[in-house]
């Protein structure tokens, strides 16, 4: 019985041939490092559309959370934070792809996404070490796994949790998620827009304003 095989979520496929100019990534997953709480719904969600029957399992998740000790987190002043090892879909072709013996890369044409062809895959893993970032991962199964960005549509930034700001001083959350998929010049405005002040609504609050009722 042939191995069930992990899902990609793309659109379509678009080949180039050796040498051929290929066109850059336009938007890109982008994190903010130091806001990750390693809550790892962004790896549940992933695997949950990509492996193979649904299966809840962060084995077979696209992107991990790393715990990073010389990482600065702002509810963590001494270096105690989270980083989101993610694919940086390097400038195409990929290096994962350049050592590909049987050129198994192919392109999503909406995100322009290198995905690997399993059918073409010969389980060389020369893709695995040429990630710089280390970021393409081996499946229970041991089929390599790189990030599809969904075909357009990136799971884990959908799923990805509210994350908190100002954790020590009162009860204030920004209404923005850690994981974002932008081209770099909007996430670079996003990175650089100042916190904003906004108090917890609770429910005292809520009845005194007339959003909730006594009975509630």
């Amino acid at each position: 019985m042939e191995e069930l095989r992990s899902k990609e979520l793309v659109t379509g496929q678009q080949w180039f041939q050796p040498g051929d100019d290929i066109p850059n990534v336009p938007k890109k997953l982008f994190a903010l490092q130091n806001l990750c709480t390693d809550c790892k719904i962004c790896e549940v969600s992933c695997s949950l559309i990509h492996s193979p029957d649904g299966e809840l399992n962060p084995l077979w998740s696209r992107l991990k959370i790393e715990h990073g000790p010389q990482v600065t987190a702002r509810f963590s002043k001494d270096g105690f934070g989270f980083a989101v090892a993610i694919c940086h879909h390097c400038a195409n072709p990929p290096p994962c792809a350049q050592v590909c013996p049987t050129e198994a890369f192919y392109y999503e044409p909406l995100t322009l996404a290198g995905i690997i062809d399993q059918n073409k895959w010969i389980q060389c893993m020369e893709c695995v070490p040429a990630c710089p970032f280390d970021t393409v991962y081996v499946a229970p199964t041991g089929e390599v796994l790189k990030c599809d960005l969904c075909g357009g549509d990136p799971a884990c930034v959908k799923a990805c949790a509210t994350r908190p700001e100002k954790l020590n001083v009162g009860k204030q959350y920004p209404r923005l998620p850690v994981l974002f998929f932008e081209e770099k010049g909007a996430f670079g405005a996003i990175l650089r827009r100042p916190p904003e002040d906004r108090k917890e609504v609770g429910l005292g609050d809520a009845m005194l304003a007339g959003k909730v009722s006594t009975a509630a």
